[in-house]
């Protein structure tokens, strides 16, 4: 009795997948008004009463100072 079955398909599909530059916070960079989908033109004034992404842009803030100051006043959380 003969095999007929590739040597692949027992595996199934998806296991051992691994995922590369998992994505793990924002940056500052990435905070730029210039950026954002509400941002109208240079030289013209924001539509919004607040800022869609402030909490995350202060948390970048937050990150980068501490990274700065060698990490003194930061404690990662997960």
């Amino acid at each position: 009795m003969t095999n007929n079955k590739s040597p692949m398909s027992n595996h199934k599909r998806g296991s051992g997948t691994r995922v590369y530059n998992k994505f793990e916070h924002w940056s500052v960079e990435d905070c730029d008004c210039t950026l954002c989908q509400h941002y109208p033109g240079k030289g013209k004034p924001c539509p919004l009463d607040k800022c869609c992404i402030e909490d995350i842009k202060q948390e970048s803030i937050r990150r980068e100072a501490a990274v700065n100051n060698g990490g003194a006043s930061f404690v990662e959380t997960k």
